[in-house]
């Protein structure tokens, strides 16, 4: 979960032409959670995860690969 979770987020985040730094200021999180998340290095909560899916403009479920 992991995995897709990370992949997910780094391809949404690029497919919208956004650096880590305005995810991060977007959705009110760390930037460093945000690298975290990429690189499969982090275990968010799911209000970050609530809050990455609205700064992206999907459901949380599709962060997860439930949608995708």
């Amino acid at each position: 979960m992991k995995a897709a979770l990370g992949r997910n987020v780094k391809d949404l985040r690029r497919s919208l032409m956004m650096s880590q730094t305005d995810l991060a200021e977007r959705a009110r999180i760390r930037r460093a959670l945000v690298s975290d998340i990429e690189r499969k290095a982090a275990n968010p909560t799911l209000d970050s995860l609530v809050r990455i899916a609205t700064a992206l403009g999907v459901e949380t479920a599709d962060l997860l690969g439930a949608g995708r």
